[in-house]
This record gives C-alpha cells, sequence and structure tokens, in this order.
C-alpha cells in the first residue's frame, strides 16, 4: 500500500514544538521518539496526569517534555493516531530490568534482539568514561583522542538505533495508508535511507528539517550543527574526517560544551532564544584552531556557561538563570 510519509527532524527545545505540531496536524499517523509504556497510554488517554507521567522517566528536558505531552493529547483529541516506537530504547530498557534482577551479560550473548543493543551500549559507555577519566585527569590531548574515540562509538549506535526504528516504522505502516508523520531528533538522518530500505518504491517519504526554519527566523540561512555533532554526523555516514580534521571538532566540542546552555529558556519576546544562543556559540567556537580550543579550555573548564563566558567576554550570557 503507497503512502506518504514524512520525518520531521528537530531537538528537544520547547521553541520547536509550535511548528512541529502545524506540521503534525497534516498527518494521520503520528510515530514518537518514545518506547511504548503502559504509562505513556494512560497519560495520552488522561487517565494520568502528565506531571505524574514525567515521574516515570528521566527526562533531561523537562519543560519541552510536558509541552510534547499536551501536544500529543491534543493531536489524539482532533483524532491523530499517535504510536510510541523507539525499539532500542525499548530493548535497553529490558536489558536494565534483566540485570535488575539478577541476570548476566552473558546470558543474553545469543539473544539477536538484545546483545547488539547492548554492545553498542556497553561500547559508548566504555568509551565516554575514558573521556571522563580524561577530564579528569584535566589534560587537553588525552581528552580530545578520547571524544573522537567515543563519537565513533556514539555513531555506530546512532546507526544501529535508526536501524532497528526503521524496521519497526515500517512494521508499524504496512498495512496502513493516509499521511505518516515520524518524529526523529535532528542527527537522526540515516533514519531516511533505513527506512527507503524497509519501505515499498511506491512510499514517498519527505524529510523535513524543523531546524531549518527555525534557525532561518533566528537569523541564520540553515541549521547550524555544533562541532561534536558535525563529526557524530560524518561518522554516522562512513565519512570519517582526516585524523587533524577530527582533532579539530573535538577540540571545538570539549569549549562548546562548556559556553553551551543546557538549561531549557523562555521564549519571552524572542520565539527562539535556544536557536539564537547556540548559534552565537558555534559561530564563535568555529574560528578557533586546536591552540586556541586547548588555551580556552584551560581558562574555562569547569565554569558555569554564564561565568565562562563572563571570562571570555565576547559572548551573549542572558536568557538564562
Amino acid at each position: 500500500m503507497a503512502m506518504s510519509l514524512t520525518i520531521g527532524f528537530s531537538s528537544h527545545r520547547p521553541e520547536t514544538l509550535p511548528l512541529a505540531e502545524r506540521v503534525m496536524a497534516e498527518h494521520d499517523h503520528i510515530v514518537i521518539e518514545e518506547p511504548p509504556t503502559p504509562e505513556f497510554s494512560r497519560m495520552l488517554a488522561g487517565t494520568l496526569s502528565v506531571d505524574d507521567y514525567l515521574l516515570t522517566a528521566d527526562y533531561e528536558f523537562p519543560a519541552f517534555a510536558a509541552a510534547a505531552c499536551r501536544m500529543l493529547q491534543r493531536l489524539k483529541n482532533d483524532g491523530k493516531r499517535i504510536h510510541p516506537c523507539e525499539p532500542f530504547m525499548t530493548r535497553l530498557i529490558r536489558i536494565h530490568t534483566l540485570f535488575g534482577d539478577g541476570r548476566r551479560p552473558s546470558e543474553i550473548t545469543h539473544d539477536k534482539q538484545l546483545w547488539p543493543v547492548y554492545r553498542a551500549e556497553r561500547e559508548a559507555t566504555r568509551r565516554l568514561l575514558t573521556f571522563y577519566s580524561a577530564a579528569a585527569d584535566g589534560d587537553f590531548d588525552p581528552m580530545v583522542e578520547a571524544a573522537c574515540a567515543f563519537a565513533a562509538a556514539d555513531a555506530a549506535r546512532f546507526v544501529l538505533r535508526d536501524r532497528l526504528r526503521a524496521q519497526s516504522v515500517a512494521r508499524l505502516v504496512a498495512d496502513r495508508g493516509g499521511r505518516v508523520y515520524v518524529e526523529a531528533g535532528y542527527l537522526h538522518l540515516r533514519l531516511v535511507r533505513e527506512l527507503r530500505r524497509q519501505l515499498s518504491s511506491r512510499s514517498a517519504i519527505r524529510p523535513f528539517y524543523l531546524l531549518g526554519d527555525i534557525y532561518r527566523a533566528a537569523g541564520h540561512r540553515s541549521h547550524l550543527y555544533n562541532p561534536g555533532d558535525l563529526l557524530t554526523l560524518m561518522l554516522i555516514f562512513d565519512r570519517p574526517p582526516a585524523i587533524p580534521r577530527q582533532h579539530l571538532l573535538a577540540a571545538r566540542s570539549l569549549v562548546y560544551n562548556q559556553l553551551s546552555v543546557k538549561e531549557e529558556m523562555a521564549a519571552g519576546d524572542d520565539g527562539y532564544p535556544d536557536a539564537r544562543d547556540d548559534l552565537s556559540v558555534i559561530q564563535y567556537v568555529n574560528r578557533l584552531s586546536v591552540d586556541d580550543c586547548r588555551q580556552l579550555y584551560g581558562r574555562i573548564a569547569g565554569m558555569a556557561p554564564v561565568v565562562a563566558r563572563q571570562a571570555l567576554g565576547g559572548l551573549p550570557a542572558t536568557g538564562f538563570a
């Protein structure tokens, strides 16, 4: 059965939701980037409050999560079918449950569903811990090397996540007609390739980059990736840059992470505070050499973003506490 499928790439920031809701409303089925749980179904039906639902999981961006839940409730009430679908996370939750019950990794080595997820998560976690160890030592060059190694493992995890999700989405929509919207984080660009492999050639797949419109409204011609994300994307698509370029992107990412605001910003009079702020940091670090990054990181390591920006004397420090 032919279908029209839109993949909406976005970030987990509240300012993205008004545009996302308008685009979702044009579709019959909405596939979201969440694992299916009884609590989610109850929240969607209105028998569990959004606030109580958010207590069932650890959300990095709670304001976004709350607003997204209320958006999905509105869409459901308008007759849209909401389908949670995130098989990697579903399997990871299953692994954690098994280990909590006393099972050991050796007991899932022959499980074709769980073992690849465990292996990818274990390797990414191992390399992340190596990075944390280098950061604790405060030696910049080993941190850059560790950041590159983590990016490679993280990219492999992204590839597996997108492949598993494409398979699940294809099964989910196989017998459904109409228009389908698939929610995806902005680094899951490989999902387009994986879905084209899974779906009939009669299925029309349209990538839609919500952040492109948002970044243009915030004053930039298109979405601008931070250096760490750019390195990860190159690795996701099997196009690793030369080692000096990897080191440059990793070094810039270390400074970016010190300057980047993680807290959610209130929109106020500016509809896109996160995008504008992120642009300013990315544009700043994209001018830096590895030596620049080494020097600057030594000055601002461990500071809160607002303090680090003041120490550098050239970045906006407004819009957040």
